[in-house]
């Protein structure tokens, strides 16, 4: 029927008609990000914190287009991310109280990063401004459906968000009428998390020292986090996502057991497999850890596997909520520790440095190197750094 020119400018965004490139797909998965395999740090099985982060990862569906992944933690003052220039990091942090990517944090994302970030996109790919993010469910602990709630899109309506289902992420099968497995689910996702612990893993044996990895854990900062996992995103290449847009229609006509969970994760050159990213996260950690055997490190890649918002997530919300704002602020102490606030004592030969000259010759050049484009310094440099203070003070 014809309408009106107005009315006509209004529906037209919605009428479908998007190429491969202007289809967006977000998910979020839990985050140990500074967790290393080992008995003693495997049997605890609740890690404190400000050790668990929400990354929110999203992309096209050719995977031409990755966006900056979004963590989320629950420092609320990260020392190592003050007085720099976050958008030079390749991924953003955002803070909640409980690590949670809450609906209002949802929102600013797609209204702060994802619609610019597509249109400088589609602006320069020469492509018509509309887009489209499918999103699992919405991210409400009430159960609420994403009708209560403004819907996400722009004034316009050309760049817009649709939820595959109202229930929570973790509820339902697509058999039974439940939410639909999205494409990032089939793989990407797990690939993601097993290259950023193989990373994580080869900073704590580059770093290898008198202190070994307790000093390391100490050493690897928020700030590390961020460079890690915008590497680990940029490792899968574009064939792989695109391949899970397949997996994920497939799972959503013809779901298999077992299969929405827990994808096959993509292949390609450098995210090429479970087996081969397995295979050097072994080797690393038998090199970091001595008589570690293949199952603790099995245990520890898959100890953060469970869905932001699960009941296992929330069982230890409880506890977490107990610590109140004494916990918080007691990572928060450990982190700007870290990063140089903690000087040591005086004493040795006097034709040597004290050790208060010394610690603070050393967080001089750790400030220093941390005001250089991260791009250029990597996070190897920082933690071996750090270690050597931390190893300073110790002494």
């Amino acid at each position: 029927p014809e309408r009106a020119p107005a009315a006509r400018a209004e529906v037209l965004p919605d009428a479908g008609g998007y190429g491969d490139e202007q289809i967006y797909n977000a998910n979020i998965t839990r985050l140990f990000w500074k967790l290393l395999p080992g008995a003693g740090i495997a049997a605890r099985r609740r890690p404190a914190r400000g050790e668990r982060v929400t990354v929110l990862l999203a992309a096209n569906l050719t995977g031409s287009h990755k966006l900056k992944p979004l963590v989320v933690g629950g420092l609320r003052d990260p020392a190592s991310l003050r007085h720099h220039n976050q958008e030079k990091f390749p991924a953003c942090y955002r803070y909640s109280p409980e690590a949670r990517l809450a609906p209002a944090l949802l929102r600013a994302w797609f209204f702060e990063d994802f619609v610019p970030g597509v249109k400088r996109y589609l602006r320069r790919s020469c492509l018509q401004q509309k887009a489209v993010l499918l999103l699992s469910s919405a991210p409400s602990r009430s159960g609420s459906g994403a009708e209560d709630s403004p819907p996400l899109q722009t004034p316009d309506g050309s760049i817009r968000a649709l939820f595959l289902s109202k229930g929570p992420s973790g509820s339902g099968s697509a058999g039974a009428g439940g939410r639909i497995p999205t494409p990032l689910e089939q793989g990407v996702v797990s690939a993601f998390k097993q290259l950023y612990k193989r990373e994580l893993l080869r900073l704590a044996v580059s770093c290898g020292g008198p202190g070994g990895p307790a000093d390391f854990v100490r050493s690897f900062l928020l700030k590390d986090m961020l460079y890690l996992a915008g590497l680990s995103w940029d490792l899968i290449p574009p064939g792989s996502i695109e391949k899970c847009w397949l997996l994920g229609l497939r799972a959503a006509f013809e779901p298999q057991p077992g299969e929405e969970e827990h994808g096959d994760p993509p292949g390609g050159e450098e995210g090429g497999g479970d087996s081969k990213v397995f295979s050097d996260l072994t080797h690393l950690a038998a090199l970091a850890f001595k008589r570690l055997a293949p199952e603790e490190v099995s245990d520890w890649l898959h100890m953060d596997d469970g869905a932001p918002g699960t009941e296992e997530d929330d069982d230890g919300e409880e506890d977490a909520e107990e610590e109140g704002a004494e916990g918080c602020g007691a990572e928060e102490d450990e982190e700007e520790e870290a990063a140089g606030g903690k000087r040591g004592g005086e004493g040795g030969d006097p034709l040597l440095p004290t050790a208060r000259e010394a610690i603070q010759g050393l967080e001089t050049a750790l400030r220093w190197l941390e005001g250089q484009d991260p791009r250029e310094v990597g996070p190897l440099k920082l933690v071996q750094l750090r270690s050597l203070i931390s190893m300073a003070q110790r002494l």
